[in-house]
């Protein structure tokens, strides 16, 4: 069994949903987060230091888009160098930015956009797939979701169960997902997206039957139908206005060849261990922090009692009155165990808010 265009799409929309909060993405959104990509752009929020934003425009000024195109060939030496000045340079180009926004009216812009959707997130899901054997619509937004979020083999490797048993080898992926997630805080705050699969494995809807509700958003049949019909309609007038061209199978998965091995699994190969690497050191700060709080309450605890036995040998030699020293040595130990106590408590609240965070 292969998959349907309408199983892709329900994989997309999903995955659109968690990064976009639109289940058909946004064309013409152009922003610049505070996370070092650079500019943000389309529907599947392509950035420039991923390189996926150049291979957008590449795409488009090949198909010989026509609206802001003069500007983007001006800044395409900029947008293929992913270096740290040059992705700053452009984030703060206004006027690439308003050309971006205003060719994503286009059919060119759209269809560069969805090919390259394709070719960098969607074929090495489906690539994945058909190695694996799996054919549930729900197997492949799982995949889906784990390329374009990254860290698929990462996961995937550490699941014991054999893929032949499609339904338990996924919902132990996904369950080594979450786990994972939640172990570290950089990615504790993405476990809507394995939350969400385990809500749907938990219903056993594995064809993704609609209606089903993703972060908040309902998806139903009829979007989806809508959705092909406009995409189809853009299909014809590009076929009508090239001629005896063949359009691929699919004007939404141009070229699809699932067969052939792409650079993406490769790719996201390297970028896992470099994530794990800084995942790794993340854990050992996250280590030394806690440590380092309690080493402070020892050391607390001992300076407090090194106090209490230099006042009472000063106090007995300089011939206090037994009753004072004593007094303020015992006033003394109550403030070292309030304080004690008090890093106690404050230890055990670090930890619970470590294992709920969200």
């Amino acid at each position: 069994m292969t998959y349907t265009e309408k199983d892709k799409s329900k994989a997309m929309a999903i995955v659109h949903v968690f990064e976009t909060s639109r289940p058909f993405g946004e064309y013409a959104a152009c922003v610049v987060l505070d996370d070092g990509a650079g500019i943000s752009y389309g529907i599947n929020q392509f950035t420039h230091r991923s390189g996926s934003l150049a291979a957008v425009v590449d795409k488009y000024l090949k198909a010989k888009g026509v609206v802001g195109a003069a500007v983007m060939l001006e800044n395409l030496a900029l947008l293929r160098s992913t270096s740290a000045a040059a992705v700053a340079k452009l984030s703060a180009n206004t006027v690439l930015k308003k050309a971006l926004r205003a060719a994503a009216v286009t059919s060119e812009m759209k269809r560069a956009q969805e090919q390259t959707a394709f070719e960098l997130y969607l074929r090495p899901a489906l690539v994945i797939c058909e190695r694996y054997g799996f054919t549930e619509p729900l197997s492949l937004a799982v995949i889906y979701d784990s390329v374009v979020h990254g860290s698929f083999f990462r996961v995937a490797r550490g699941v014991d169960v054999g893929p032949r048993n499609e339904r338990e080898w996924i919902t132990a992926y996904v369950r080594r997902r979450d786990a994972w997630f939640a172990s570290y805080p950089r990615l504790a705050k993405t476990r809507y997206r394995t939350r969400f699969f385990l809500g749907q494995i938990a219903i056993a809807n594995w064809a993704l039957n609609t209606p089903f509700a993703v972060n908040g958003v309902r998806l139903t049949g009829q979007m989806f139908e809508h959705q092909a019909a406009a995409r189809g309609r853009r299909g014809e007038d590009e076929k009508g206005s090239r001629g005896a061209e063949e359009l691929s199978t699919a004007t939404v998965f141009p070229g699809a060849e699932t067969s052939a091995i792409p650079a993406a699994p490769i790719v996201e190969n390297v970028l896992t261990t470099a994530t794990e690497k800084f995942d790794a050191v993340e854990s050992v700060v996250t280590g030394v922090t806690r440590r380092a709080d309690s080493v402070r309450s020892m050391w607390a605890t001992v300076g407090g009692s090194i106090g209490q036995a230099v006042w009472a040998v000063f106090g007995f030699f300089a011939g206090l009155p037994r009753e004072v020293w004593i007094t303020v040595a015992v006033i003394a130990g109550c403030l070292m165990i309030f304080y004690l106590y008090r890093q106690i408590v404050l230890g055990k609240i670090r930890e619970t808010a470590g294992r709920s965070s969200p």
